[in-house]
């Protein structure tokens, strides 16, 4: 897996300089757009708290795709930043696995959105090729114009509470989809909710390949206390 370098996320920054957002009214669904990249995520979230979420990355064929783990990823909200941002420390993985922590200032989007978005494209690009600009710059404007957004519930904490889930396939209609070895149906999902500590409840990567018989790679991403999303 590669090196999450936060200050360095092109697809991140670059898709908040392209995209146009205007935000939508209580009684709206909101655009994704919007409420992925415009939500004060964190801004309310108390320093001192941490939010653990449980990645698992699960192939089909361990032998083919590398062997699957378990580990965490955690996000310290450590202090109060300028007005209405926050202080953060993100730890990817624990132990053996565990990376250099990250300490990013004045946030107030949730950086695991970083963390999802900078492994979708990146992981995709280790199945299926391709030029990592190219890569990126196609799942931007997929998240501009096809992606998806639909009301679910989301269990959380022995409670359902009102979320969305954000979907997209972002190389489905690519010009260059025959040079993806089958991957370019990939699916990746965000479910969230205001009602949830950093909104982002679960996101998934689904590699599947159009070959029954092709090996195939799902990873989920779940915060702590999160259970079925409906």
């Amino acid at each position: 897996m590669l090196k999450v370098s936060f200050r360095k996320v092109g697809l991140v920054a670059s898709a908040v300089t392209m995209l146009s957002f205007v935000g939508a009214s209580a009684d709206e669904t909101p655009k994704p757009t919007d409420i992925l990249f415009e939500r004060p995520h964190i801004a309310s979230v108390a320093p001192g708290t941490n939010l653990v979420y449980k990645f698992v990355r699960a192939p089909s064929n361990p032998k083919v795709m590398g062997e699957g783990f378990t580990d965490d990823i955690t996000v310290t909200v450590e202090s109060d930043g300028a007005p209405g941002k926050k202080n953060v420390r993100v730890q990817m993985y624990t132990g053996d696995r565990a990376r250099e922590p990250e300490e990013i200032t004045d946030m107030d989007g949730n950086p695991m959105l970083i963390v999802y978005l900078d492994n979708a494209v990146s992981h995709f690009r280790l199945l299926a090729g391709g030029d990592p600009t190219y890569l990126k710059g196609m799942f931007k404007r997929s998240l501009a114009q096809d992606a998806k957004i639909a009301p679910v519930k989301i269990d959380y904490k022995g409670q359902q509470v009102d979320g969305y889930r954000v979907s997209l396939k972002p190389y489905l209609n690519d010009p260059a989809k025959e040079k993806m070895g089958g991957f370019e149906g990939s699916t990746f999902t965000i479910a969230l909710s205001d009602k949830i500590p950093g909104y982002f409840a679960k996101m998934v990567s689904d590699y599947t390949n159009t070959d029954k018989n092709a090996p195939s790679l799902e990873e989920t991403t779940t915060l702590e206390g999160v259970g079925d999303v409906k």
